[in-house]
C-alpha cells in the first residue's frame, strides 16, 4: 500500500513537473510584446484598469506621459472619510489626464508620509518618509522602464508635497539624458487660489468650526460621491453644513464641479507649459 502512494505522488510530481515547463500546462506563452491586441481598446485612462496590450498600444500611441499622484488617509472631522483625499485625486487625475490627451494614471500612492509610531488618530494611516518616497521612486522607475517619457508628481495632501519634490529632483538628476523626464506641479495643490476662487467667484465665505474639514474640499467631496461626506446621514441629523455653509443644496454640487474645474486647468496648464520645453 505505501509503495502504491510512493508511486502515484511520484507520478503526480512528474506530471507537474511536465506541466511547469510549459507554464501550468498550457504550452508556450505567447509574445505579449508582438500580440496583435484581439479586441477594442476599453475606455479608461488608469494603468490599472488596462489590460498590458492596452498599455503598450496607448505608449506607441503617444501616451507617454504618466501622472502619479498622491492622496492619503486622516482626520477630515466628523463627516468626511479618512480617504477624502483619495476620493478627490482618482477623479482628478482622470480628468486632467483625459483633457491632455496624452496621459494615463498611475496608481495613486494613497498614504501620505508621517511617523507611524505617533499615528494615533484612528484610519490615519501613514508612511515613513523614507518608505513613501522609496514607493514614489519604484513607481517612476517601473514606468520609465516601461516607455513613459514624461513623469509628472502631484499631491493632494500637505505632507506630501516635499517628500515628492526631493524624488522629482533626484529622479531627475539621476535619469539626465536618459530621454525620461520626472516633474513635480505645485500649481496642482495652490490651495491660496482655491479659497480666493471660492470667495471671489463662488461667494461663499466660511466661518471655521474647529474641525479638519472646509466647504471648498467637501464640496468637490459631495460633487463625486455623497456617500463619503455621508450626506444621507446628515440629512437625518440636520448637519449639512460646514463652517456655515450648506452642503444639502444644488449650488454645493455646482460649487464642487467648479473648482474641480479651475483645479484641472491649473493643472493641465502647468503640465502642458512643462512638457513644451
Amino acid at each position: 500500500m505505501t509503495k502504491t502512494i510512493l508511486a502515484a505522488a511520484l507520478t503526480i510530481t512528474a506530471a507537474f513537473g511536465q506541466q511547469g515547463t510549459g507554464g501550468r500546462g498550457r504550452g508556450q506563452r505567447q509574445d505579449m510584446a508582438t500580440l496583435t491586441r484581439p479586441i477594442d481598446m476599453h475606455d479608461t485612462v488608469w494603468i490599472e484598469d488596462m489590460t498590458q496590450l492596452e498599455v503598450r498600444d496607448s505608449l506607441k500611441a503617444g501616451k507617454t506621459t504618466a501622472l502619479v499622484f498622491a492622496g492619503g488617509m486622516e482626520d477630515n472631522g466628523p463627516y468626511v472619510t479618512v480617504s477624502q483625499h483619495n476620493l478627490i485625486v482618482h477623479a482628478m487625475c482622470d480628468s486632467i489626464a483625459r483633457k491632455l490627451a496624452n496621459a494615463l494614471c498611475a496608481p495613486v500612492i494613497g498614504m501620505s508620509p508621517g511617523v507611524p509610531e505617533r499615528a494615533k488618530n484612528p484610519g490615519s494611516v501613514v508612511l515613513s518618509q523614507e518608505t513613501f518616497k522609496a514607493v514614489a521612486g519604484d513607481i517612476a522607475t517601473s514606468l520609465k522602464n516601461e516607455g513613459f517619457l514624461n513623469i509628472i508628481f502631484m499631491v493632494d495632501h500637505g505632507a506630501d508635497a516635499g517628500p515628492l519634490q526631493a524624488a522629482a529632483k533626484e529622479l531627475s538628476e539621476k535619469w539626465a539624458g536618459s530621454g525620461t523626464s520626472v516633474y513635480y506641479v505645485p500649481e496642482y495643490y495652490n490651495y491660496n487660489e482655491v479659497e480666493k476662487f471660492e470667495h471671489d467667484v463662488l461667494g461663499v465665505t466660511e466661518k471655521r468650526e474647529g474641525f479638519h474639514d472646509d466647504y471648498y474640499t467637501a464640496s468637490i467631496s459631495v460633487a463625486i460621491d455623497p456617500v463619503e461626506a455621508r450626506m444621507q446621514e446628515r440629512v437625518k441629523a440636520g448637519k449639512t453644513t460646514i463652517n456655515g455653509v450648506d452642503l444639502a443644496v444644488p449650488k454645493a454640487v455646482e460649487d464642487g464641479k467648479r473648482i474641480m474645474a479651475m483645479r484641472q486647468e491649473a493643472a493641465v496648464s502647468a503640465i502642458r507649459k512643462l512638457l513644451a520645453h
